[in-house]
């Protein structure tokens, strides 16, 4: 199990850790964090009966790393038997009716960044060369995510999100182009990652915490502190709506299990 949070995001997940340290100790390439990001990994114990791999933290393409950088965590986590990722970010939102504080369930994604990281030439234990990304947000996760967050009384959309490079905010003109897209969502992340991990044939699941109106759909201007804050408030909703899915004993199907 791999579980990977964002900006302004970590929570506690309700297990003892077995080990921690830093993303540093395990990359094989010099790392920098963002606001909000600790870059911190750590080995939980199993959590009903699974061992969860949970990065605190991710590196991003704006940050100067290329898309193989940035998803060596999701691949170093599926090549050591990692079957699930779940995963969770901060995003615009390009619809009005989804406001600052509101949580999505991605059910797929516009790539408009015009990177990939599967560009190149990778091991074909790996995956295919051209994977199909039908199925990139598995559909029984998302109906497990809407059933515990049911449970705790919690209001989970579902969205498309839409991946820019950054890190500048997208203008009035890029969001409604996203508008027009099909996207709900905007954001930085995410996007490699899930690419990568359904690529090592990993079942995926993504949250999205809408943490401000995007540009032209509001008078205020997207600030990183309003992200940073709505993180904070959102903490406690998250934290229980990730710790009741990774409790689940529905979250990995039995012919899936190692």
């Amino acid at each position: 199990m791999f579980v990977v949070t964002g900006s302004a995001l970590a929570v506690e997940l309700g297990a003892s850790v077995r080990e921690a340290l830093d993303l540093a100790e395990i990359v094989p390439f010099d790392v920098h964090a963002v606001e909000g990001h600790d870059l911190r990994v750590e080995l939980y114990e199993p959590v009903a009966g699974r061992v969860v791999a949970y990065f605190r933290g991710r590196l991003h393409c704006y940050q100067g790393f290329d898309p193989h950088q940035v998803v060596f965590p999701v691949r170093l986590a599926g090549l050591l038997g990692a079957s699930t990722a779940v995963l969770t970010n901060a995003a615009g939102s390009v619809d009005p009716q989804l406001r600052p504080g509101k949580l999505v369930a991605l059910a797929d994604h516009i790539n408009l960044s015009g990177l990939n990281p599967l560009l190149g030439e990778l091991p074909p234990s790996w995956g295919p060369r051209f994977p199909s990304l039908n199925d990139a947000y598995d559909a029984r996760l998302r109906g497990l995510a809407r059933s515990c967050a049911k449970s705790r009384d919690l209001d989970l959309g579902e969205g498309t999100y839409a991946w820019l490079l950054g890190p500048s905010y997208e203008t009035p003109a890029e969001i409604e182009m996203v508008r027009r897209a099909g996207a709900q969502l905007v954001g930085m992340s995410t996007v490699p990652e899930v690419i990568a991990a359904r690529h090592l044939g990993m079942r995926c699941f993504a949250l999205s915490l809408v943490t401000n109106l995007a540009a032209g759909l509001d008078d205020v201007a997207p600030d990183h502190q309003e992200v940073v804050e709505q993180g904070a408030r959102a903490k406690d909703r998250i934290a229980g709506l990730l710790s009741d899915l990774l409790q689940s004993p529905d979250l990995i199907p039995a012919e899936a299990r190692t």
